[in-house]
């Protein structure tokens, strides 16, 4: 059995990434602000200035770049966050990278208002309820902190995705190369199935269930001896 809710009447719908305005918007204000201040910009306009003759454009560009990055990063954390509900598995721990971060973290306000909008879309979201109800309900106080550890995945990892193209970006500058393409990933479709060829695999139980299912394990065998 996995995780995902039964869908009789299946059409094709849309993931939630109203947390993407946030990345958009303040994250990309903060990015801009932080680029131009630094030197590492500058420096390297000069080796483009055939595809950007203006700073401000060059700047942009790279701006955008990382915006992209960061979507992907949350996209990529939604997507392991899935796969741990159809294998079955613990919700997928969100780890900083230690690479080209030139933010020690999001700042606060973009942190904020990143996970609420995450707190505020998966909350409602019938899979994620499903998911809670059958799969992780004892490994979790309530239902908000399980969408809590979700929420704070993903800010981890629009870090880790904006430090991914800040790294292609990087690459390009030290070899006097093209910027890296910066595409944006298509709309998430909520199309769930187990692969073929999968296993299930236990997950890790809080105390109050292990202490269930010995006591399950130990009727059994009291019922065999009989």
């Amino acid at each position: 059995m996995h995780f995902m809710p039964e869908d009789e009447g299946y059409e094709e719908k849309l993931w939630p990434d109203g947390y993407k305005s946030v990345i958009r918007e303040q994250l990309r204000e903060e990015i801009v602000s932080l680029l131009r201040s630094g030197e590492t910009l500058k420096n390297a306009h000069h080796r483009y200035t055939g595809q950007f003759s203006d700073f401000d454009r060059f700047l942009d560009r790279i701006a955008d770049m990382l915006v992209i990055g960061a979507e992907k990063g949350g996209d990529e954390v939604f997507d392991d966050i899935v796969t741990a509900f159809l294998y079955e598995l613990p919700l997928p721990e969100p780890r900083i990278y230690a690479r080209y971060l030139f933010m020690s973290g999001l700042p606060e306000e973009v942190d904020r208002q990143l996970k609420q909008k995450v707190l505020d879309d998966y909350g409602r979201d019938e899979v994620f309820i499903h998911a809670f109800r059958v799969g992780y309900e004892d490994l979790y106080e309530n239902f908000q902190e399980f969408i809590g550890v979700s929420a704070k995945s993903a800010a981890v990892g629009v870090l880790n995705g904006m430090d991914d193209m800040l790294t292609a970006v990087y690459r390009a500058f030290a070899v006097d190369g093209p910027l890296p393409p910066a595409r944006r990933n298509p709309k998430r479709i909520k199309n769930w199935f187990v692969p073929k060829g999968s296993r299930k695999r236990d997950i890790p139980l809080s105390r109050r269930a292990r202490q269930r299912r010995q006591m399950e394990e130990k009727d059994a065998e009291n019922s065999n001896l009989r």
